[in-house]
């Protein structure tokens, strides 16, 4: 059986009624098992998040625990993100795909820069400025191929912002089903509507352009599955990572305790990490500037032990609503980092293909997906802190 996994950044149990309902989504749901009610990792942020989908782990064990490593000196455009695989410290399942012998792909999967498992690799990696994104993506990706593709289809993306790299990224997946050799797994990460509800505005015409956008690529994937005559062999997974809110008050929360103690804040959006050397008095700063300062919830170690959040993680704080944390002064619209019991933190799961019944979840965890995944195309991930989902509709098949 051949797994083909698909990442719908920024979608949420608020937006499912709407993006299950439209023509591609609204065929797999009907044909397969679908969930609107996946509790997703802390932090609510995407890279985290995307790890935790390939690994079954939390940040706690996996290891990625934000974005992007903590540079509280270095000016914003100019911070390095996670973008290699070396960096996550348990096996994923591209690895364990490798492993097995099967043909591995994947299309701007955060933290896949570098991967050898990864046969054809177009990773989600940003030009730094000064850096030539050419070259820089050639360091990252699989460079044969990837030159390969631009020999042969650069002309056709516009640009590399959205909405243009998720129509280049739905050509690179028709492209490597209409290949001599197919993926045998193959994980996609569609970033458009998390774009542009961070540019526009959570319920902007623009975010609602970018559902029907994803929808159009979800069935241009299926279609090439189907024109490859793959599809009764192909198992589709479509799964999100968090919702947006949007938060147009932006607190430099950083500033205010680099001023006050010393401490200092890494921003998650609509949440923050909190570094220094004398983590109670940074605490009890923030319990008297709570109201001014946007703070709705503290988190102590012992809260963020519970959430299973990164080991080097002691403080951190959630935003109220309508406030984020930035670093610069800046406007602010649509926001992630959220804490775990908004709506905007239960997330998607449609499985759809062999062994996979018809039905209806009625919830489920984010951590036990890639372990049922594995389980479903036949290989291990023995670090894994998510077990598999029991459901009567899912069923070893063609594994």
């Amino acid at each position: 059986m051949r797994l083909c996994m698909i990442s719908l950044d920024a979608a949420a149990q608020p937006d499912l009624e709407k993006l299950m309902g439209m023509p591609h989504l609204k065929k797999l749901r009907q044909q397969g098992l679908y969930c609107n009610n996946v509790s997703t990792i802390y932090p609510t942020i995407t890279y985290p998040i995307h790890v935790s989908l390939i690994t079954g782990c939390f940040p706690s064990r996996h290891g990625i625990g934000h974005n992007q490593p903590f540079q509280p000196d270095t000016e914003k455009e100019m911070r390095r993100w996670f973008w290699e695989m070396g960096d996550i410290k348990v096996k994923t399942l591209h690895q364990a795909a490798r492993e097995k012998g099967l043909n591995v792909a994947s299309i701007l999967w955060p933290v896949t820069g570098k991967a050898k498992c990864i046969r054809r690799n177009f990773p989600e990696v940003l030009p730094l400025p000064g850096e030539n994104a050419a070259l820089k993506m050639i360091r990252y990706a699989s460079p044969l191929w990837l030159l390969k593709m631009e020999a042969l289809h650069g002309k056709k993306r516009k640009s590399i912002r959205q909405p243009h790299l998720d129509d280049y990224a739905a050509l690179l997946c028709e492209k490597l089903y209409a290949s001599r050799r197919p993926p045998d797994v193959l994980t996609v990460h569609l970033v458009d509507l998390d774009a542009m509800r961070h540019w526009h505005g959570v319920e902007s015409d623009a975010a609602h352009a970018a559902m029907e956008r994803l929808d159009g690529r979800v069935g241009r994937i299926i279609a090439a599955v189907e024109k490859a005559g793959l599809l009764s062999d192909t198992l589709f997974c479509i799964v999100s990572d968090h919702g947006q809110k949007d938060a147009p008050q932006g607190i430099l929360l950083d500033q205010m305790l680099k001023n006050a103690c010393g401490a200092r804040a890494q921003t998650l959006g609509m949440g923050a990490y909190i570094f220094g050397d004398d983590l109670k008095r940074a605490q009890a700063i923030m319990e008297e500037n709570r109201e001014a300062w946007g703070i709705d919830t503290i988190l102590d170690d012992a809260a963020l032990r519970r959430l299973n959040a990164p080991e080097d993680v002691k403080l951190a704080v959630h935003a109220r609503d309508g406030f984020c944390f930035i670093d610069r002064e800046e406007e602010t619209l649509g926001e992630h980092g959220f804490s775990l019991d908004c709506p905007q933190a239960r997330t998607l799961l449609l499985l759809s293909g062999p062994g996979i019944d018809p039905g209806m979840m009625e919830s489920a965890r984010l951590v036990d997906i890639a372990p049922t995944l594995a389980h479903l195309i036949g290989v291990s991930l023995p670090q894994a802190q998510g077990t598999l989902i029991q459901d009567p509709h899912i069923h070893k098949s063609n594994a």
